[in-house]
Parts: structure tokens; sequence; C-alpha cells
């Protein structure tokens, strides 16, 4: 079909340039007549005046003038005084826009005349109006069939690739793939856009899914868990010690199940609420803010908590907010895989000349050399019986990334564990 388009378009443009040349003859032709016949007509002009004149002259008066101009019905006579004061012309005739007009000067007597004669371009006004027609016919034909040529490669170039375009929409509305074509100008650079865009879309869309049915199966477990030990709280004569497990047991399925269901409910709310207030943060605002937010309850659950500020002084534009969430998942998932009785966690700020430095190391199990590269991805997860455990570190790279940072990840040389590395300019 493509082929079949682009032959009819070759056609049309032969036929337009075809149409045009032929114009240009037909106009050159006609011009060349009228042009001719122009010439032929002043010379018959040149030739009455010159005979009038000398009869004009061989008069014994003015008066006898009128009496000789009527004699040359085949023209219009007009002769003027010298004060452009006409006195003498034929009275019965007129004249018309396509009149040709020879004026030539004379004496008589002591005073200067002129004399102007005009002829009709085409004396047989029958013919003339034969030709006159097929003229207008010609050139109305040309300019429909110009007009014609030109709507359709207007059509072929413009029209028909948004046309298109609009019907791919409508596609896609009804569930199909748009797929790559080659749309040749801005509608193909704007349908390579929505291309990408609708790609983008069913990722997204693809990933909601995938995280609601990992959020499902998730709950699915410790739900069971609570159903069965509460149903055995409502039916069974238990002892103390095994009324106590049970609801023990309940409390932490429950608490697992929050956990899950806090972790997705904030991956939610950064998607929806990406705008964000950016403020000047210093990195003792920073160390501060850490200070403030951690160090008691990581001390609490035994965790040796530092921060290391080698770069005083330098600011980053950030939201306080989402820095706080930032440092809350990385800090909160270092806690869930360091020893649990000597785990260590450590902040390192440094500082180059065009960005602030973080650094993040603990000294817990670590992450495989070859997992390093998908734990920031939404659905990577190191533990197999999860199946989200990877929000977290998702939204914190969709975070640093919205300020024009990098984040990664590499096994820590100083304390033997996982070590986050967060780059974000520096104002």
């Amino acid at each position: 079909m493509k082929n079949a388009r682009r032959l009819n378009l070759i056609i049309a443009l032969v036929a337009l340039v075809v149409i045009i040349v032929f114009a240009f003859v037909y106009n050159a032709s006609v011009i060349r007549l009228v042009t001719n016949a122009i010439k032929d007509d002043r010379e018959v002009l040149k030739n009455y005046n010159a005979d009038i004149i000398v009869n004009l002259t061989e008069a014994q008066s003015i008066d006898q003038w009128q009496a000789i101009i009527d004699e040359y019905d085949e023209i219009i006579i007009s002769i003027w005084d010298d004060e452009a004061t006409r006195i003498v012309y034929t009275t019965d005739r007129s004249r018309t826009a396509l009149d040709i007009r020879v004026r030539t000067p004379f004496n008589y007597g002591e005073h200067a005349y002129m004399l102007t004669s005009s002829i009709y371009l085409l004396p047989n006004n029958h013919s003339f109006a034969r030709d006159l027609t097929w003229f207008i016919l010609v050139e109305l034909l040309i300019g429909l069939a110009v007009l014609a040529i030109l709507v359709f490669v207007i059509y072929t170039l413009m029209l028909r690739p948004y046309r298109r375009f609009y019907y791919m929409l409508g596609a896609y509305e009804r569930g199909e793939t748009p797929k790559e074509q080659k749309l040749r100008g801005n509608i193909g650079k704007i349908y390579s856009r929505f291309v990408e865009m609708t790609r983008t879309i069913d990722s997204q869309q693809q990933n909601e899914r995938r995280i609601i049915a990992s959020i499902s199966h998730d709950i699915k477990t410790p739900l069971t868990s609570i159903l069965g030990y509460t149903e055995r709280l409502r039916k069974s004569e238990l002892s103390p010690e095994k009324r106590e497990l049970y609801l023990s047991t309940v409390y932490s399925k429950a608490n697992e199940m929050q956990s899950l269901i806090d972790e997705f409910d904030e991956y939610l709310s950064y998607r929806m609420l990406k705008s964000s207030y950016a403020e000047r943060f210093t990195t003792e605002t920073f160390c501060e803010l850490l200070e403030s937010e951690f160090k008691e309850e990581l001390q609490y659950a035994g965790i040796r908590f530092s921060i290391r500020n080698n770069a005083p002084g330098a600011a980053v534009m950030v939201d306080r907010t989402k820095v706080r969430r930032v440092a809350g998942n990385i800090i909160s998932n270092s806690a869930k895989h360091v020893p649990p009785s000597n785990g260590i966690i450590e902040i390192v700020i440094d500082a180059d000349r065009n960005d602030l430095i973080i650094k993040a190391a603990d000294n817990g199990d670590g992450v495989k050399e070859e997992d390093l590269p998908y734990i920031f991805d939404t659905l990577f997860t190191t533990d197999t019986s999860r199946s989200v455990a990877g929000l977290g570190l998702s939204i914190c790279k969709e975070i640093v990334e919205s300020r024009g940072g990098t984040i990664s990840a590499a096994p820590s040389q100083s304390l033997g564990g996982l070590e986050i590395t967060i780059t974000i300019p520096r104002t």
C-alpha cells in the first residue's frame, strides 16, 4: 500500500508539472497573439492618422473637420487643441477597455493639435466572444486541475498522516498496541513520542498490576495464619501458655501485614505526589535530621549508628520531606540485614566541586554482586518469600533522580556489608 501511495503521488506531481507547462505555453501563445494583434492595429491606426491629417490640413476651415472624421466609421476619432480641449470627435461611437489608441500631433495654421484615434482590439465581435470564451474556459480548467492535484498532494503528504494518527489513537483506546511506523515531518515525531508514551504507560500499568498481585500474595500468608489462630482461640480450650503463644503469633502476623501495607501506601503516595518544594539544605542540617530521626531508635535496637561530615557548609536544593523518606528507606533497609547484637550503620558525607556525595554503609549480609544492578528496580527482592520488598529502594531512586542526582550500590569495603552512594548536584 505504501508503494501504491508513493506511485500515486509521483503521478500527481508529474501531472501537475505537465499542466503547469501546458498553461505556460498556452498563455504565452495567447499573449503572443494579442501582442501581434495590438502591433498590427497600431500600424493600421498610424496609417489612418496620416491619411486623416492630410485631409484635415487641406480643409478650408476647422468647421469642415467634423465632416472629414465622420467618413472614417471604422475608428473613433478625437481632435484636441493646444489647451487640451476636445474640439472635434465622433459622436456615435464609444470606447471600450480593449481599445488601441494612437496619438499623432499636427499643425494647422499657427496652432498645434493632437489627433487621437482608437480601434477595437478585435473588431469582429462574434469571433472575439468565441475566443474569449475559450480562453476563460481553458484557464478555468487549468486552475481546477492544478487545485485538484494540489489538494491531493497536500492530503497525501500532510492530512493523510494526521488521519492515520487519529485512527491509531482510536485503536489504542480499543486496546490495540501502536506499532512503530515511518511517518515524516512533525507528525512522525509526534507519533514516535506517542508510541514511546504508550509503552511507558503500559509498562507502568504492568508494574502496578504486578505490585498489586504481589501485595495480595504477600498478605494472604499472614492473613491465613491470623484466621487460623483466631479460629483456634475462639473454639478451643487452651492453656494460658498456648493462648499467649497464639496471640503473639497473631500480633506478629498483623505487624507483617501492616508493614506491607505501609510500604505499598508509601509507594502510591509518592507516585501520586511527585511535585516537591525545594529548599536549601546544608550538610549540617542533614546531619541534625539523621541524628534526631534515627540515632535513638537504632541505639535502642542495638545498632551502632555514626555520622561523619567531611563537607561542612556544602548545600543542595532538596525537599526536606523527601530527604527524610530517602534516609528512612535506606537506613531501615540496612537495619533489617545487620546482625542483631552488633549491627553497624555508618553515614559519610563528602563533596566535590559539583556534587554532594552521601554514602551509607552497614555490616549486614550484603547483596550478591549479580543482584546489585537490580536492587533499585520496583519489584526486585533478594528475599524469595516476598515479592515487593524492593519498593522502598525504588522510591529512593525516583526521588534522587528527580533532583538530577544518582544512586548506586556496591559492597562496603570498610564494613563488609552493603554501601549505597548518593550524589546530588550542589547549589
